[in-house]
């Protein structure tokens, strides 16, 4: 039971989503620390996330990740001194920056695949193919602009 009253856990999507993303982050770190790399924290693991989306501004990726610039700024210039990104000269706007895997960071996200498919390959085996084929195309769908309460 929540302090609501009532469980909310099986009924509200966002947590279901939270607690999906969770098993899979962390199936992912113990996936990359067997392959010998070195812990990567979940808040490296959004940049590299958004990076993969075309996200490369640092202040759009905050914006995204929903904490502020510094932030941020905090966990890029980690991953820099990881040998995983570079920060460079923004080609439209010569004021801004924008990340960009280094080699090793290219590495790092060939190995992030390769443990994803066996994330997906384990979710397969337990919950089933064709809901792991639903859930795919459920969420594929392209769901239009955020919620705006009237």
């Amino acid at each position: 039971m929540s302090e609501f009253g009532q469980s909310t856990i099986e009924t509200n999507l966002a947590q279901l989503f939270m607690r999906a993303f969770y098993w899979a982050d962390e199936g992912l770190q113990n996936a990359l620390k067997k392959q010998g790399w070195p812990g990567i924290t979940r808040a490296q693991s959004l940049v590299f996330v958004n990076i993969s989306e075309g996200v490369t501004r640092p202040s759009e990726i905050a914006s995204r990740v929903g904490v502020t610039r510094q932030a941020i700024h905090q966990t890029i210039n980690e991953m820099v001194e990881l040998g995983y990104l570079t920060l460079q000269p923004d080609p439209t706007d010569r004021r801004a920056k924008v990340v960009v895997y280094t080699e090793q960071g290219k590495e790092v996200g060939g190995a992030t695949v390769s443990a994803l498919r066996e994330i997906e390959s384990s979710l397969s085996n337990r919950i089933g193919n064709e809901r792991v084929v639903a859930l795919r195309e459920a969420l594929a769908q392209e769901w239009g602009d955020p919620f705006q309460p009237a």
